[in-house]
């Protein structure tokens, strides 16, 4: 059984509820759609392993974090992909966010059973609604007009989080790691 490891940014709980009331409305006027139910996050990376090489993902990541700095991340605005199948919230300081992550991939991609596995987000976002249909985009990007959204966090830690890849699974908190 394949379990999928998710390394995340979470917004703090005001942004998070923020999202989950996006995602409702979303929901309420188009239906289902892919993320509906995941906690509001911004991937940095995923991995879909056996859960035995849990370890060696938290000893990878915990390499990685070290003497990186937490830093302020701003959000602006309400956009989308071009293929208009997904509808997200920008971060502002995408640079910062690849700081993290780039070090924390390259300490995962040097433990033998995980290097292929690891598949890093290069364009990180904070997903409102994804897979969306040409129709279903049309009415949830109406809905969501004006598309104004400004917050401001201080990011202080990354958080690994899993789930067994069956339908229906949620993800569950694995471990936070510290920036300093």
């Amino acid at each position: 059984m394949l379990h999928r490891f998710l390394l995340t940014i979470l917004p703090s709980p005001a942004l998070s509820a923020e999202v989950d009331r996006l995602k409702a409305l979303v929901h309420e006027r188009v239906g289902s759609f892919s993320g509906r139910n995941t906690v509001p996050h911004i991937t940095l990376f995923f991995a879909d392993l056996p859960l035995e090489c849990e370890g060696d993902i938290c000893e990878g990541i915990a390499r990685g974090v070290v003497g990186q700095q937490g830093f302020t991340l701003r959000y602006n605005g309400i956009i989308h992909f071009p293929d208009k199948r997904t509808i997200y919230i920008d971060p502002v300081e995408k640079d910062a966010i690849a700081t993290v992550r780039t070090p924390i991939v390259a300490a995962l991609k040097a433990i033998d059973p995980l290097r292929e596995s690891i598949r890093e987000t290069d364009h990180p976002h904070l997903t409102i609604a994804a897979g969306l249909k040409p129709a279903q985009f049309q009415c949830a990007w109406e809905s969501l007009a004006p598309h104004v959204l400004h917050a401001e966090e201080q990011v202080t830690e990354v958080v690994l989080l899993r789930r067994a890849m069956r339908e229906g699974e949620r993800y569950a908190h694995v471990r936070s790691f510290a920036l300093e």
